[in-house]
């Protein structure tokens, strides 16, 4: 019987050292999972900013984005006044648009600027009085103009015309 109770004593210490065991390899697997995940939100919260910094330094020339223009030229300008859509002719908005070309367009831009005047007021006489007045719609106005000119002069010459679109002026009464 005495041999019994020794089986079960040391059957009863494994059982409690593997216990152990699993308990301590648990607090050591959560400890790494913990140190893991914070070092992940550490790296992912400060590499943007050494990648950026990285980059400065460096600037990789070789690279070009489509429709960049390779020199700086002469800003073009469009200069309108229309009666926005609905206003009964009792309002009116004076624009003045100031493209910075892709391409030297100085000498096609003469023949082309009726068009391009023309273009840019019915564009904008297609706008209530309501989306003229609100600031937020100017980014709005800038892009979809650019399109469109953009549109017109690839189809006439083959190229885009505008990189920057800006107002000048944008007055309405």
């Amino acid at each position: 019987m005495a041999e019994i109770e020794d089986i079960k004593e040391v059957s009863e210490e494994k059982s409690g050292d593997t216990k152990s065991k699993l308990i301590e390899f648990g607090i050591y697997g959560t400890s790494a999972l913990v140190f893991l995940i914070i070092a992940y939100f550490l790296v992912n919260s400060l590499y943007p900013g050494i990648y950026k910094l990285q980059n400065l330094e460096k600037p990789d020339n070789s690279v070009k984005t489509v429709d960049q223009p390779e020199a700086e030229y002469d800003l073009l300008m469009l200069k309108t006044v229309v009666n926005p859509k609905g206003s009964g002719a009792n309002r009116f908005l004076m624009v003045e648009v100031a493209i910075n070309p892709l391409l030297d367009f100085s000498s096609e831009f003469d023949k082309m600027n009726p068009m391009l005047t023309s273009l840019t007021g019915e564009y904008f006489s297609s706008k209530t009085v309501e989306e003229l007045s609100e600031v937020k719609n100017r980014e709005l106005f800038k892009r979809e103009l650019a399109e469109q000119i953009n549109r017109y002069t690839k189809a006439e010459t083959g190229n885009n015309l505008v990189y920057e679109l800006y107002f000048v002026q944008f007055i309405m009464q």
